[in-house]
């Protein structure tokens, strides 16, 4: 029997650390990821007493094999069913309200990161705050190479599950599918989160914003010490964002909480706590359905969310993919 191939799985969001739970009994591998922390958008920020999941907040759950892959979480209480109400608003005005109370959806106990972490296994190899910059072949075995020009290797296989621009700036230019990847575009974001002692009383728990310059709204409460403490998250549309990106975070973070006031009818000028966030790689800006992307020459395989449909099952879906096509190969 052969012996386990050596494997480099750059990023380590659902997609990477999903290859990792799906493959580790057949490969050693490391994890890289450019974070201080695991999760990518599936993101937590705390900022006690407040807590904003300003990422993925909640996802749908169609594919049973998602749904199986997901069941010791559910039954750990890492994630649970998702309740809430929704409504959509244009004109500043509610045009539609109902409540999502399906088994399809499903949303963190607490902290949305806590869904990688919680798959990321005490036996994981994985270094944290290390952004891969470069790849390297010599004697038919990767080395790939930090920002502080630190390298790692050898490798015979790698996993990119990172957004398709990163893939560029580090990819061979002979990986056979460059041009499928060079033609994806992404859609950004920005984040306001804003944490309140006390807020005016809403008739919804998010809202989505048909016609204004903020695309998203999301409240939730926390619970401390027997106070409530309320967290808002506030995001922009896409294209505002990407009329925006080179603006002053602190301008478009004014801007957008003024129209959110609008929007509402109160003023959020209240808020104890204050933080922008930029999504520059939020969301594909189409369902590619790609699956994964192999090149068994190079050795080195693409896959993530934006493979697929942009969200969060779509990143399972991607690495399950991934790991089915790489089988044959080790």
């Amino acid at each position: 029997m052969s012996s386990k191939k050596n494997v480099a799985i750059i990023g380590a969001g659902l997609t990477g650390i999903t290859i990792a739970n799906l493959i580790k009994k057949r490969i050693n591998f490391t994890i890289f990821e450019k974070s201080r922390g695991l999760g990518g958008r599936m993101a937590t920020r705390r900022a006690e007493p407040y807590q904003f999941n300003h990422g993925a907040q909640y996802f749908k759950v169609e594919n049973k094999g998602f749904k199986d892959f997901l069941n010791p979480l559910i039954k750990n209480k890492i994630i649970k069913n998702l309740e809430l109400n929704h409504v959509e608003i244009l004109n500043k005005e509610i045009i539609k309200k109902f409540k999502i109370n399906s088994k399809k959806y499903f949303t963190a106990q607490s902290k949305m990161n806590d869904v990688v972490k919680s798959l990321a296994k005490n036996n994981f190899s994985i270094k944290l705050s290390c952004k891969i910059v470069q790849i390297k072949k010599l004697n038919n075995k990767w080395f790939i190479f930090d920002s502080d020009i630190v390298s790692y290797g050898p490798y015979d296989w790698l996993f990119l599950t990172i957004p398709p621009n990163q893939v560029i700036d580090i990819l061979n230019k002979d990986f056979k599918f460059i041009d499928i990847i060079k033609k994806i575009k992404m859609n950004s974001c920005y984040s306001i989160m804003l944490g309140f002692d006390e807020t005016k009383k809403l008739n919804f728990d998010t809202a989505l914003c048909l016609d204004q310059d903020i695309r998203w709204l999301s409240l939730n409460k926390e619970y401390q010490d027997n106070k409530e403490y309320f967290n808002l998250i506030i995001n922009s549309s896409y294209n505002f964002a990407e009329q925006n990106i080179n603006n002053s975070k602190i301008e478009i973070s004014d801007y957008l909480i003024k129209q959110a006031s609008d929007v509402l009818c109160c003023k959020l000028d209240n808020y104890k706590y204050k933080a922008i966030h930029f999504w520059k790689y939020a969301m594909s800006q189409k369902s590619n359905n790609l699956g994964s992307l192999l090149d068994e020459n190079l050795k080195i395989i693409v896959c993530g969310d934006w493979c697929m449909n942009g969200r969060v099952e779509g990143a399972f879906l991607s690495a399950r993919d991934s790991v089915s096509k790489i089988l044959k190969y080790i």
